[in-house]
C-alpha cells in the first residue's frame, strides 16, 4: 500500500513538473507568424497577442514601415528584434512591457547646423539663432561660437525657418530642412548703426604779416582792411577774405573766405568757405563750404558742404553735403542729404534726399527717391526708385518703378516694371508688363506674359505661363502652370510633378462625346479635350475649361467644372455651349474614377436650326432670324483614368 502511494506521488510530481514547464514556455511566448507586406504597427500587435507582454510604440512613426517574414517558435523579444532589423527602431525591454524607440544615432543627427558671416567673409560670434516652424512656432535656439558656427538639435524632420539676429545687423531669415544650411550672410543695419563723426577744431593763429596781393591795383597794408575791403585783381591771393573778390583769371584764398568770389578761370579756398563762388572753370575748397559754387567745369569741397553746387561737368564733395548739386555730366558726394541733379550720372556714398540723372544714379545707401532717365544703382533703398529703363538695388524696402526693368536682391514692398521685374526675395507685389522673376515670393506676381519663382506663398498671375518649384497658393495662367508642388494651379494645362494627370471620356446631353486631358494639383485642375457629335454634319467638338476638386473622403470627391465647348467647324456657323457641372466622383480603384452630375448651360448659335441639338425644356430661350440662345439644365457622365 505504501509503495502504491509512493508511485502515485511520483506520477503527480511528474505531471506538475510538466505543467510548470509548459506554463513557463507559454509565459516566454512561442511566436509563430507569417507576415507578408504587413504594416509594422499590425505586426507588433500580432506579436503582442501571442507573446502576452505589452508593446508600447508610436503608430505615426512606425506606420510607413512594412514587414515580410516567417516567425517560427521564437520568443517575443526575439520576434520583436527580428521584425525591427534594418529599421530605425530599437526595443527596450522592461519588466512590464517592451518600448519601441528610435535609434539614438538617428536622434543625434537630427538638427540644423550652419555658419554666420558678414559681407566681408568674417565670422560673427554670439549671434542669436532661433528655429521656428513654418507656422511661426518657436522650436529651439542657440548662439554662434568664435568661428561663427552653430548647431541646433531638433526632434522632427520637417520644414523650418531660421532667424539670425545681432545688434547692428539686419535680421536674416532662411527657410530650410534638417541638415547643414550653409553660410548665412549678415548685413549692417544702416538705420540702427550710423557713423559717429569726431571733428577736431584747431586754434586759429593770427598771422603777423599782412596778406600779400600780387599785381594789385590797390595795396592794403593792414590785415583787417584786406578782409573787408573789396579787391579787383588779375590773380588775387590773400590769407582771408570777408567781402568781394574779383579776379580776371582767379582768386586764391589761403585760409577762409566769406563773401562773393568771381573769377574768369577759378576760385580756390584753402580752408573753409562761405557765400558765393563763381568761376568759368572750377571752384575748389580745401575744407568745408557753406553757400553756392558755380563753375563751367568743376566744383569741389574736401569736407562738408551746405548749399548749391552748379557746374557743367562734375561736382565732388569729400564729406557730408546738405543742399543741391547740379552738374551737366556727374555729381559725386560722400554723404548727401539734399538733391543731386546731373545730365549723366550721380555718385554718392550715402543719400537721404533725391537724385536726378539723365543717365544713371549710383549710391551706397538711399533713403528717399532716385530718378534716372536710364539707370539707378543703389546698395540700399528705403524709399522709391524711378527709372526710364532700369533700377538695380541690393535692398529695397519701398517702391521701384521702371519703364523697362527692376532688379533687386531683397524687396519688401512693390516692384512695378514696364517690361520685367527681377528680385531674389519678394515680400509684397511684383507688377510687370512682360514677366517677373523672383527667388522666393511672399505676396503676388502679376505679369502680362510669364512669372517665374522658386517658392510661392501667395498668387502667381500670368497671361501665358507660371513656373515655380513650390506654390503654396494660387497659380493662374491662361495656358500653362509648371511646378513640383502646387495647391491651386488654374490653367488649361498643369504640369505638376506631385499632382494628378489623367484622361477622361465624357458624354453630355447635347450628344458630345469628348476625350479630355485633365491635369492639376491638390484641389484645382485644367481641362482640354477634343471629340465628336453624331447629330451634326461637321462633327468636330473642342472643349476647354477649369475644375475645382473638393475631397469628401478617401473614395469620394465633388468636382466643380467650368467649360466652354465649340461644336462643328464652319467660319460662318457657330455653335457654342458654356456650362457649369456639379458632379460627384467615385474612386472605383486606385487609377479609375467614375463621375456623373447635373449641369446648368447656356447655348448660343448664329443659326436657329441649331435648336435641334437642344432639349425641349429650357429655363430661358431667345430665338430670332440671327440665331438662338437658350439657358437649360443638362447632365454629363464620364470615366477618368489617373496616371
Amino acid at each position: 500500500m505504501k509503495q502504491k502511494r509512493t508511485t502515485a506521488c511520483r506520477v503527480w510530481m511528474s505531471m506538475a513538473i510538466m505543467l510548470a514547464t509548459a506554463l513557463g514556455v507559454r509565459a516566454q511566448g512561442n511566436i509563430t507568424l507569417k507576415l507578408t507586406d504587413e504594416p509594422l504597427p499590425k505586426a507588433l500587435q500580432l506579436i503582442e497577442q501571442q507573446g502576452g507582454k505589452s508593446i508600447i510604440f508610436s503608430v505615426s512613426e512606425t506606420e510607413k514601415h512594412r514587414v515580410s517574414t516567417d516567425l517560427n517558435g521564437i520568443t517575443q523579444a526575439e520576434a520583436i528584434d527580428h521584425i525591427l532589423w534594418g529599421k530605425p527602431f530599437v526595443a527596450k525591454e522592461r519588466p512590464e512591457c517592451f518600448v519601441i524607440q528610435r535609434k539614438k544615432d538617428r536622434d543625434a543627427s537630427l538638427g540644423i547646423a550652419g555658419m554666420v558671416m558678414d559681407v566681408k567673409g568674417e565670422p560673427i560670434s554670439n549671434c542669436n539663432v532661433q528655429v521656428f516652424t513654418m507656422d511661426s512656432v518657436y522650436v529651439n535656439g542657440a548662439t554662434t561660437d568664435q568661428e561663427g558656427c552653430f548647431s541646433i538639435p531638433l526632434k522632427r524632420d520637417e520644414d523650418y525657418r531660421v532667424q539670425v539676429s545681432y545688434i547692428g545687423y539686419k535680421t536674416a531669415y532662411r527657410q530650410c530642412q534638417v541638415g547643414h544650411v550653409g553660410t548665412i550672410v549678415m548685413r549692417h543695419d544702416a538705420m540702427r548703426l550710423s557713423e559717429v563723426k569726431v571733428t577736431g577744431m584747431r586754434t586759429e593763429l593770427q598771422p603777423e604779416e599782412n596778406a600779400d596781393t600780387l599785381f594789385a591795383v590797390a595795396t592794403n597794408r593792414r590785415r583787417q582792411a584786406a578782409e573787408v575791403i573789396p579787391s579787383v585783381n588779375i590773380i588775387g591771393v590773400s590769407n582771408n577774405r570777408k567781402s568781394l573778390a574779383l579776379g580776371a583769371l582767379g582768386n586764391v584764398v589761403r585760409e577762409k573766405a566769406y563773401g562773393l568770389q568771381i573769377a574768369g578761370l577759378s576760385n580756390h579756398v584753402g580752408d573753409m568757405g562761405g557765400g558765393v563762388a563763381i568761376a568759368g572753370l572750377s571752384n575748389t575748397s580745401g575744407g568745408s563750404y557753406y553757400g553756392m559754387q558755380i563753375s563751367g567745369l568743376w566744383n569741389r569741397a574736401s569736407e562738408d558742404s551746405k548749399g548749391i553746387m552748379v557746374c557743367g561737368l562734375c561736382n565732388m564733395i569729400g564729406g557730408d553735403y546738405d543742399g543741391v548739386q547740379v552738374g551737366g555730366l556727374s555729381n559725386k558726394a560722400q554723404e548727401m542729404r539734399g538733391i543731386q541733379v546731373s545730365g549723366l550720372g550721380n555718385i554718392s556714398r550715402g543719400m537721404m534726399g533725391i537724385q536726378v540723372a539723365g543717365l544713371g544714379n549710383i549710391t551706397r545707401d538711399t533713403r528717399a527717391i532716385q530718378v534716372a532717365g536710364l539707370t539707378n544703382i543703389s546698395k540700399g533703398l528705403y524709399g522709391i526708385q524711378i527709372s526710364g529703363l532700369t533700377n538695380i538695388s541690393q535692398d529695397a524696402y519701398g517702391l521701384q518703378l521702371a519703364g523697362l526693368t527692376n532688379i533687386s536682391k531683397d524687396v519688401y514692398g512693390l516692384q512695378v516694371g514696364g517690361l520685367t521685374n527681377i528680385a531674389q526675395d519678394t515680400y509684397g507685389l511684383q507688377l510687370a508688363g512682360l514677366f517677373n522673376v523672383s527667388h522666393d515670393l511672399y505676396g503676388m506676381q502679376l505679369a502680362g506674359l510669364f512669372n517665374c519663382a522658386k517658392d510661392v506663398y501667395g498668387l502667381q498671375f500670368a497671361g501665358l505661363m507660371n513656373v515655380a518649384k513650390r506654390a503654396r497658393g494660387v497659380q493662374f495662367a491662361t495656358i500653362l502652370n509648371v511646378a513640383e508642388e502646387s495647391d491651386f494651379p488654374i490653367g488649361l494645362i498643369n504640369i505638376i510633378k506631385q499632382g494628378d494627370k489623367g484622361v477622361a471620356l465624357t458624354y453630355d446631353i447635347l450628344g458630345n462625346a469628348v476625350m479630355s486631358f485633365r491635369s492639376g494639383g491638390k484641389y484645382a485642375y485644367g481641362i482640354l479635350g477634343v471629340g465628336c457629335n453624331a447629330q451634326i454634319e461637321e462633327r468636330l467638338v473642342v472643349e476647354a475649361g477649369y475644375g475645382l476638386q473638393i475631397p469628401v473622403c478617401r473614395w469620394l470627391d465633388v468636382n466643380n467644372e467650368f467649360k466652354a465647348t465649340t461644336m462643328g467647324y464652319n467660319s460662318g456657323y457657330t455653335r457654342s455651349n458654356f456650362s457649369y457641372l456639379l458632379a460627384p466622383s467615385l474612386t472605383l480603384w486606385r487609377h479609375c474614377n467614375l463621375f456623373a452630375g447635373a449641369s446648368i448651360n447656356y447655348f448660343m448659335s448664329d443659326r436657329a436650326s441649331a435648336a435641334t441639338l437642344l432639349p425641349n425644356a429650357g429655363l430661358w430661350r431667345k430665338e430670332g432670324d440671327r440665331g438662338i440662345g437658350q439657358l437649360y439644365l443638362g447632365y454629363q457622365v464620364g470615366v477618368q483614368y489617373v496616371f
